[in-house]
């Protein structure tokens, strides 16, 4: 009755994925863990993505961009190519955390005296390289697969992560757990790769590969970072308690994050293929995009907290103020001028835009939290990345000649957007109120 697309059954493991941390955190809560442990947990995630979430994505999208005009024979070494790439990447990144945990990023592991870090160096050192696997399935268009990939995975990190907690054993049996199951996404990886890649190290594939990825690299650091800066800042002034309540509320729509990180990176090869019908296809998809997700968003601003009180608990009530401004984020994330860029390989515009971004970021968010406290760390980011989109759909038009209507439903963006803000206004008042108080 539902055909999957190579598209949606990438962004449904995405989601998969991304719905089994957010279970993981619902579970937390209502077996009442302190909000310090909690806040452990969620150091221990942060960690390991801090030092590797720019280099994943920067290979991955390098390998998209060129995989499409690779003879049947290149695609093979392009995919083993970029595994060895993602684990030489994983254990740079390992020793550089191993080297400053002891002192500059001391902060980070208050409270275990540095094992939490210890753990985080074993789970990114297993869990980066097998990035891999769902993009190998992606490429040879083995939806289901995917999808039962994402399932199974799920399933065993939730399984891994809760189950310490019901026996009452402490939360660092839980960071076990997930690296026993990204042990698992490793030799399934080295599978894959058997199956669809040739195991032959290509040094000029490499160099190729590398020196396209590196701008790529850079942005998504420059861009990616003010979450990571914006959690260091917390975590290096507040305790664990703190950090949790942050971590919580420090959340954009799930499902919009999830399907617009991996619709942009999936229509790579369709604008590096073909640019006029990879714009044409982007339009067509991306309105589809907004008519989910604006309206969706609107509800979540009105009912947030409800649903935090409900899903989690009262004590992450206030946690609701920072998801109604991460909300906001759906505006300027159903906007994909980076995707075009990338596909035409002109990712030195990226770096810049980013660079721009996270200046903008760190600056706005320390002046607006002097302010208002923690939402001004969420409002400096929303102000920021809205200013990233806006920069290369100018970067777009002026110097490649691509119109923001070749790639946008203008009326229906509009309409949206002004609703949202809205929407935003009347959740700030009705919180204000004590409307939800009951």
């Amino acid at each position: 009755m539902f055909k999957l697309s190579n598209l949606s059954s990438l962004q449904l493991f995405q989601l998969i994925r991304y719905g089994s941390f957010v279970l993981i955190g619902i579970c937390f809560a209502k077996l009442q863990l302190p909000q310090s442990v909690i806040g452990q947990f969620e150091t221990f995630i942060l960690v390991s993505g801090m030092v590797s979430f720019f280099w994943v994505s920067g290979i991955i999208n390098s390998m998209l961009s060129i995989y499409p005009k690779k003879s049947e024979e290149e695609k093979k070494a392009v995919l083993f190519n970029t595994f060895i790439t993602l684990f030489f990447f994983s254990i740079t990144a390992a020793i550089v955390l191993r080297l400053f945990s002891q002192n500059f990023l001391s902060f980070l592991d208050k409270e275990t005296g540095g094992n939490l870090v210890h753990l985080s160096i074993f789970y990114l050192l297993l869990t980066n390289p097998s990035f891999v696997s769902e993009y190998v399935l992606f490429l040879n268009e083995k939806q289901k697969e995917i999808v039962v990939y994402g399932i199974v995975t799920a399933l065993l990190s939730v399984i891994a992560a809760v189950v310490p907690v019901l026996l009452n054993y402490s939360i660092e049996y839980s960071m076990y757990g997930l690296i026993v199951v990204a042990m698992g996404r490793m030799v399934f990886a080295v599978f894959l790769l058997n199956r669809f890649a040739s195991f032959k190290f290509n040094f000029k594939l490499q160099a190729t590969n590398l020196k396209l990825s590196l701008p790529l690299i850079f942005s998504i650091f420059v861009s990616g970072s003010a979450e990571y800066i914006d959690g260091v800042i917390v975590k290096a002034k507040f305790n664990d308690m703190f950090f949790a309540v942050y971590r919580y509320g420090a959340k954009e729509l799930p499902v919009l994050l999830i399907i617009a990180n991996t619709f942009s990176t999936a229509m790579i090869p369709a604008i590096a293929a073909n640019l006029e019908d990879g714009l044409k296809a982007l339009k067509e998809k991306s309105g589809k995009l907004m008519h989910i997700f604006f309206p969706l968003t609107i509800v979540l601003m009105l009912l947030s907290p409800v649903l935090y009180r409900f899903v989690f608990s009262e004590s992450f009530v206030y946690s609701s103020i920072l998801f109604n401004i991460y909300l906001l984020l759906v505006i300027p994330r159903v906007l994909f001028p980076q995707t075009i860029l990338t596909g035409m390989q002109q990712t030195k515009y990226l770096l810049v835009s980013s660079v721009l971004e996270i200046v903008l970021n760190v600056s706005l968010s320390i002046y607006l939290a002097g302010k208002i406290g923690l939402p001004g760390i969420a409002a400096g980011t929303f102000i920021a990345y809205s200013f990233d989109k806006l920069f290369l759909m100018c970067v777009s038009y002026f110097v490649y000649g691509i119109k923001p209507s070749a790639y946008i439903k203008g009326i229906p963006f509009f309409i949206y957007s002004i609703c949202t803000l809205g929407a935003f206004a009347l959740s700030q008042y009705l919180f204000k109120t004590g409307f939800w108080e009951f």
